[in-house]
């Protein structure tokens, strides 16, 4: 599957932190270290300095990498290493859901709202 997405809404982040598009921005405008953090988007671009801006992906379709096995209807929360996973019985930040199905490491689309 390609990496592409369709952006309802679009915020600007100054990422504090080396990352590929497609990875899950936090609000401390760093890429997420940890499952079931607060998610701010999706870069929409790779971030290669320190400092850059970039437009992450608050509203819409993206396409992420899967930590673990996703159905598609999942209610997704953020992983560790900037991508998705099901969410379990009681998650703190749901933040999309699956629009496809995806093996662990593959990509899935994902719906933010």
């Amino acid at each position: 599957m390609l990496r592409t997405y369709h952006s309802v809404l679009s915020l600007t982040a100054t990422v504090t932190a080396l990352c590929d598009a497609g990875t899950l921005i936090g609000f401390d405008d760093a890429p997420i270290a940890a499952d079931d953090m607060p998610v701010k988007g999706v870069a929409q671009n790779p971030v290669t300095e320190v400092g850059l801006d970039v437009a992450v992906t608050t509203l819409g379709v993206e396409t992420v990498k899967a930590s673990g096995v996703i159905t598609k209807g999942a209610t997704l929360i953020s992983a560790a290493g900037g991508g998705v996973k099901v969410a379990g019985a009681t998650p703190a930040n749901a933040f999309a859901t699956a629009l496809t199905a995806a093996a662990d490491g593959e990509l899935v689309q994902i719906l933010i709202r």
